[in-house]
């Protein structure tokens, strides 16, 4: 199962860097799980709002899943969430993915470009505190959960909760031992401010 991470210019940096992590040490005890960081564009040399620069190589391909960071919402740099859905090119290949995808998700902001997009609707949803309004009015159901799972869409809210994001996903794909082994290693708790859609498999 490959799951790539979006990165652009004026993404948060946690946001990427955390979930990465979590789902590349999955990847080690479970191999059935791949990762990958990747752009839809431009340059391969992306920056961070807080200044990080990765290399990021690939382009976005095919994959099972897709990672959403957020970034530069609050402080309105001029890059990052509010620039992509300005661009639109984002928000309209995550149109074009859903539909595909095993499941698209998001960390932080990220979730702004996931109601760009148009999949929020009558959706439960959750994103940074201070973005649940701008959330609002793309027609999700605002939830305030660290995580909020609605099947084919899967949020969380502000940047450390995309750490509870990649650990949930771990445990919902290859299954809760692989996800504990992980937690443990990175001495992080499992999450448990998670909603579910009523009538999924029980994780």
């Amino acid at each position: 199962m490959r799951i790539e991470i979006v990165v652009f210019d004026g993404f948060d940096a946690l946001d990427v860097v955390a979930p990465w992590e979590i789902f590349a040490r999955a990847s080690t005890i479970d191999p059935v799980l791949e990762v990958a960081l990747v752009r839809v564009d431009g340059s391969p040399v992306a920056s961070a709002a807080e200044g990080l620069q990765l290399h990021v190589a690939d382009e976005l391909g095919s994959p099972d899943a897709l990672f959403v960071p957020g970034g530069s919402w609050v402080g309105g740099t001029g890059s990052g969430v509010p620039r992509e859905i300005r661009r639109g090119t984002l928000p309209r290949i995550i149109a074009e993915m859903a539909g595909s995808v095993r499941w698209v998700a998001s960390v932080c902001t990220g979730a702004l470009l996931l109601g760009e997009a148009g999949i929020l609707v009558d959706r439960n949803a959750t994103t940074n505190p201070a973005a649940l309004e701008a959330l609002s009015k793309y027609g999700a159901i605002v939830r305030d959960n660290r995580v909020v799972d609605d099947g084919t869409v899967v949020t969380a809210g502000a940047v450390t909760s995309g750490i509870d994001l990649a650990l949930w996903l771990v445990k919902r794909e290859v299954g809760a031992a692989v996800a504990d082994q992980v937690a443990q290693a990175v001495a992080y708790p499992m999450p448990t401010d998670v909603w579910q859609q009523p009538g999924q498999r029980p994780n």
